[in-house]
């Protein structure tokens, strides 16, 4: 009856070494800090939106309202995806580069509008994102894999390809 089992969660093995923190490659720590830029432009924009849209020389006063909301669930999703990029999840590359190419095109209307002051960061620092995301590899190893050396991989530390269904 006497067996000593210790606390929830010993392993008796002593005390674990500290986690090593995960070196992220430099290029998506520059993706992931403009991302983090933009994130802030947009949550500022449409906190100017709503608090305008309170004024008197405002028209359509839903509108506004509308645009200033939009923006700041835009910048909550951007939030996200830019969360996810720092932390090398592969599933919100997708969403970085979709994004910053769905920039594009408004660029390009700013720019034949002669707004060049708005238009040439628009196109800048998406294409910056694309280059730094693509350089980065866009992610790197995660948590559980970084733990284990590359010899007890299954896959000996390299990704397998991806099967495609047909």
């Amino acid at each position: 009856m006497g067996t000593n089992r210790g606390a929830v969660g010993e392993s008796g093995r002593g005390p674990e070494p500290a986690a090593e923190p995960r070196a992220r490659p430099r290029p998506v720590l520059v993706a992931g800090a403009l991302l983090g830029i933009e994130t802030a432009v947009l949550a500022g924009l449409g906190v100017l939106l709503v608090v305008r849209g309170f004024g008197s020389d405002i028209d359509d006063v839903g509108r506004a309202e509308t645009g200033g909301l939009l923006a700041l669930v835009g910048a909550a999703c951007l939030g996200l995806v830019t969360w996810g990029v720092f932390r090398g999840r592969e599933g919100f590359r997708t969403p970085a580069l979709v994004t910053q190419i769905l920039c594009l095109p408004v660029a390009w209307g700013l720019l034949q509008g002669g707004l060049y002051g708005y238009g040439v960061p628009l196109v800048a620092v998406p294409i910056t994102i694309v280059i730094a995301l693509g350089l980065g590899g866009g992610y790197f190893r995660s948590g559980d894999d970084a733990d284990q050396p590359a010899a007890h991989q299954p896959d000996g530390g390299q990704r397998a390809p991806r099967r495609t269904s047909t």
